[in-house]
């Protein structure tokens, strides 16, 4: 278990279920950081889609921006 999911854990126990503040403000931080990081993934992104007949070929070409 890393660092910040013990956290995260903890954050939620202490300060959500019993009341701390302090832990409550730990969580904010740490589920914080862990939405901006999955913010910030890439995902991949489907251009297109096309089935293919037997025989036919795919080409495949990329053109980067200026």
């Amino acid at each position: 278990m890393s660092l910040l999911s013990y956290l995260r854990t903890r954050s939620l126990r202490e300060g959500l279920v019993k009341g701390r503040r302090g832990w409550f403000a730990v969580g904010v931080v740490v589920w914080a950081l862990r939405g901006l990081r999955r913010l910030g993934q890439r995902r991949p992104q489907t251009i297109s889609t096309e089935v293919l007949a037997p025989g036919e070929t795919l080409q495949v070409s990329s053109r980067r921006g200026r």
